[in-house]
């Protein structure tokens, strides 16, 4: 369903961690893992069925006040959880990108991308040739890209593709790191475009990606922003990657997908993000000085802008068809840094779009991004509350951690479904390993974000 843009522009990702060294495991290496998944989670099922395991947890609920005290809670919550996926999901089959008709006539405006790069020496060229394979007008375009200090040879490929394409490639080169918002706010500053497009130096867009990202600008006034879609470009490098090609599919393919709808998606990701430069140069000043608890802001430039971008009364909106292929963590350390980062940037900018949510920041489509604020928002608290629940059960009754199990394969299985309606194969049941990982192991993200805001150190850098 989704343009491959993989195969039109060579961007192969090499496997540094295959997970099987033998040539059939290399070959069939999804449906193998897959087959394991599906074996795997039918036996825990059939074990927590045969050991009436879910009669033992009715059991372990009527066992002590406290426990009969926090059921109510946790079946209240579990009718919230199902009520708002229901909603959403209505909400998301309405949701289709937006098209030109062929016998539409275009004046596409001028683009500038913009592409702050720092020790990216692996893919900066690849991902400047990948913009330039774009089929948008080449006359209409501009690359700006920023070398932001960088200690590796990423200024000297920047250099050689400004000699490739001459005056249609800007480069601007930091002898110093400044930090990726303020790089981005001297390309901003540089720049021509009527429209500027954000991508990532570690990230390689679709041919179709810039064209389509800029239609519902040229076809909407009112909106300010449009987030293209992030696909994992390194997906098969272990099984930690391919993980997180269906965590990035769902929140993309669905999260995004359903808050277009309504014109509020809470976060246009800096890997391909178009903005209306008109309505930028009314806040990027506050934006590239943004300080928060009295301490610079330095991660969330993205979510930040979008931030502003709603508050000034303007839609954000969601392009599936304007793919862009990123690299993700490969090692679980790393994704965790990551999420801690994207984490508290979500705790900050979440607090900031509670200030005004509730007044006439537009006029149209304003209860359901409270609705929908809420329902996010309630669902950190509630995974910490049940995890105590579930680690007090499994005290009192070692076997019934099989409950839990057997209940996460399940939520996690119908989750993987959404991946599935866009992407028609059957690693859509990496979904599955993904759900318990992120439901037993990273519990811990929110509180500790909670609590480090001061901290701006970008983490994976």
């Amino acid at each position: 369903m989704w343009e491959e843009a993989l195969d039109d522009i060579g961007l192969s990702s090499k496997s540094r961690t295959p997970t099987f060294k033998l040539p059939f495991f290399r070959e069939r290496i999804d449906l193998f893992i897959v087959f394991l998944i599906v074996i795997s989670s039918v036996f825990i099922l059939i074990i927590s069925v045969y050991f009436r395991i879910f009669y033992q947890w009715a059991e372990f609920l009527r066992s002590n006040t406290f426990i009969r005290i926090s059921t109510y809670p946790l079946l209240i919550s579990g009718v919230i959880v199902l009520g708002g996926i229901v909603f959403r999901t209505i909400i998301w089959f309405l949701y289709k990108p937006q098209t030109i008709e062929p016998e539409e006539k275009v004046s596409w405006p001028f683009v500038s991308v913009i592409m702050p790069a720092l020790n990216e020496e692996e893919l900066i060229g690849k991902s400047i040739d990948s913009i330039f394979a774009s089929n948008y007008p080449r006359n209409r375009l501009e690359v700006i890209c920023i070398n932001d200090g960088s200690t590796d040879s990423t200024f000297l490929h920047m250099r050689n593709a400004k000699q490739k394409y001459g005056q249609n490639l800007k480069v601007i080169n930091f002898k110093e790191n400044v930090g990726k918002r303020k790089a981005l706010y001297v390309g901003f500053k540089k720049s021509k475009g009527e429209i500027i497009v954000t991508v990532d130096s570690d990230s390689k867009i679709g041919r179709s990606a810039i064209r389509n990202l800029v239609i519902p600008l040229i076809k909407d006034k009112s909106t300010g922003a449009v987030a293209g879609r992030v696909a994992v470009l390194n997906q098969k490098e272990n099984f930690l990657t391919r993980m997180l090609s269906i965590r990035y599919s769902i929140s993309f393919d669905f999260g995004r997908a359903y808050q277009s709808v309504y014109g509020a998606v809470f976060c246009c990701p800096g890997a391909l993000t178009a903005y209306r430069k008109s309505l930028l140069q009314r806040f990027i000043h506050e934006w590239v000085n943004q300080k928060f608890l009295n301490t610079p802001c330095t991660y969330g430039e993205d979510r930040a802008l979008t931030t502003q971008i709603l508050k000034a009364g303007y839609m954000t909106r969601y392009q599936s068809n304007a793919v862009v292929y990123t690299k993700v963590p490969f090692k679980f350390i790393q994704m965790n840094k990551m999420y801690l980062r994207w984490t508290r940037s979500y705790i900050r900018e979440s607090i900031l779009f509670a200030r005004f949510m509730f007044f006439r920041y537009r006029t149209e489509h304003r209860i359901l991004p409270i609705l929908d604020f809420f329902f996010l928002n309630f669902l950190p608290p509630l995974h910490i509350f049940s995890l105590s629940i579930v680690t007090y059960s499994f005290l009192v009754n070692p076997l019934l951690i099989l409950r839990h199990l057997a209940f996460l394969i399940i939520f996690s299985f119908f989750l993987s479904l959404y991946y599935l309606r866009t992407n028609k194969s059957p690693v859509f049941l990496y979904g599955i390993p993904y759900g318990i990982i992120a439901a037993l192991c990273l519990w811990w993200i929110v509180p500790v974000a909670a609590l480090s805001m001061k901290n701006q150190s970008w983490l994976t850098r």
